[in-house]
């Protein structure tokens, strides 16, 4: 009886092992500019941002003209430099249509420039600006 190995994988096993690679091995394109972030708001205070390496957003606005909590949360994705965040009504009701963000990152700082419109106009006012590492 003979048997025979064979070194080569199969196409299928190769998609799966790049798929774990791609899973495990980082953090998405979101990992390259998670942390947590704050800004001046137009002198109004200061703004806080945890963004998380899965794409968790979480925007506190300042006080006394917001409350002292998280103000918005939401899921981004990160394509490239481009974060998106898709419409979801479910969410957040002003969330009716896509919201796009260009993101570029420095060693300490965060800029992000909006892309068109957002109908979470208070999201626009909190992320779009230039953003220091806290």
């Amino acid at each position: 009886m003979h048997r025979r190995l064979t070194c080569l994988a199969s196409p299928r096993r190769v998609a799966l092992a790049a798929a774990i690679v791609a899973l495990v091995g980082c953090g998405g394109e979101a990992s390259k500019y998670s942390g947590t972030w704050t800004r001046d708001l137009y002198g109004e205070g200061e703004v806080k941002m945890n963004l998380a390496s899965n794409g968790n957003v979480e925007l506190m606005m300042p006080s006394p003209r917001w409350p002292d909590s998280v103000d918005m949360k939401g899921r981004a994705a990160f394509l490239g430099d481009t974060l998106l965040f898709k419409s979801d009504t479910a969410g957040s009701k002003c969330q009716s249509a896509d919201a796009r963000y260009l993101v570029s990152r420095t060693q300490d700082e965060l800029h992000i420039a909006g892309v068109g419109m957002d109908t979470c106009g208070g999201r626009r006012a909190a992320l779009v600006g230039t953003w220091k590492k806290s």
